[in-house]
């Protein structure tokens, strides 16, 4: 198989009302590999290899409704796992219970071929955001993020790209549970596409890596106000999901790994803060490597703080923290 039909084969269950010798060529002219196969004389050790990334069934495909074509397609535990788009007559369309289906998208009869390639395209989009869409936040995950960076570094614009951590956030699931440790996530989550909106509008871009690793993109001029507004808000609002001893004390007490007393302090930011504006970026990779030396910088600093990459001399760009006292790094 070519590579430019790779991951782009396509399981064709048809009856007489979808026929292939219209639709498979203009699948294929498309880009798509077409496997056509009749239900349930389907020989799936053919299909392990090679997969299928989609199905296209048409109710009366072996006889069968829409319904039980859906119950046996998703019970199988090889094809119940891949997106599915169904056939369905005009007449149909009332009696179907959409809801308890199972599909991701139907196509009515009669039908344009042409129409039948978007449809399809739409739904595999569809699929690759969902799935690399964060569970908790929805906020898109690191394809999506590896995607925008590329993009950004191809275009030869000016951009920059921020890592956030929460700081303490570790301990603070283990004292108050995930549950808690949830509702700051998303928390955070509406603060960053808040001010990114805000400030960067549709230049902006918010992504997360997972657990309490962000990634934000805005223009370089745009990213100092972002970053400062990012903290001053988190920092506003985080004392509120501790409870009122360990926000009075300002810190939590537990113990390490090595059963030590320790104590660890109220969450804040640490962001690096990687941009172009100076010195070009030629790959992600390069902005990873950056970003991980700025990041040990801005997490060995006190209270929320971002650091600014400007190569030849990287600077310490840091907000307030809770006390309103700029956090400067130690001087030599």
């Amino acid at each position: 198989m070519s590579h430019s039909t790779a991951g782009r084969r396509i399981l064709l269950l048809h009856n007489e009302l979808t026929p292939a010798l219209t639709l498979t060529p203009v699948l294929e002219k498309s880009g798509f590999q077409v496997v056509e196969g009749n239900w349930p004389d389907l020989a799936l050790h053919e299909l392990v290899h090679d997969p299928p990334c989609l199905i296209l069934v048409a109710e009366g495909a072996g006889g069968h409704s829409v319904e039980t074509l859906t119950r046996n397609l998703k019970l199988d535990a090889f094809l119940g796992r891949l997106p599915l788009i169904v056939f369905v007559r005009d007449s149909r369309l009332n009696d179907i219970d959409w809801g308890s289906l199972g599909v991701d998208d139907f196509i009515t009869i009669p039908y344009r071929a042409e129409d039948v390639v978007h449809r399809i395209r739409l739904c595999l989009s569809r699929l690759t955001r969902s799935l690399d869409a964060n569970p908790l936040t929805r906020l898109p995950g690191n394809t999506t993020i590896l995607f925008e960076t590329t993009s950004r570094i191809q275009s030869k614009q000016p951009f920059a790209l921020a890592y956030l951590d929460i700081d303490n956030f570790k301990s603070f699931n283990d004292r108050y549970g995930y549950g808690r440790g949830d509702e700051v996530l998303i928390v955070a989550c509406r603060i960053l596409t808040t001010v990114v909106g805000e400030l960067a509008g549709p230049e902006g871009f918010v992504g997360h890596v997972g657990g309490d690793d962000f990634v934000f993109m805005s223009r370089p001029h745009t990213i100092d106000a972002i970053c400062q507004t990012v903290i001053k808000r988190f920092d506003l609002v985080i004392p509120d999901f501790y409870d009122r001893d360990d926000r009075l004390k300002g810190y939590i007490d537990s113990v390490d790994r090595r059963g030590n007393q320790e104590q660890f302090p109220i969450m804040s930011l640490s962001i690096a803060v990687v941009t172009n504006e100076r010195s070009p970026i030629a790959h992600s990779g390069d902005v990873s490597k950056i970003a991980s030396e700025l990041k040990k910088r801005a997490k060995a600093l006190k209270g929320s703080v971002y650091v600014k990459d400007q190569r030849g001399r990287a600077v310490d760009a840091c907000s307030t923290t809770t006390d309103s006292t700029p956090q400067l790094p130690p001087s030599d």
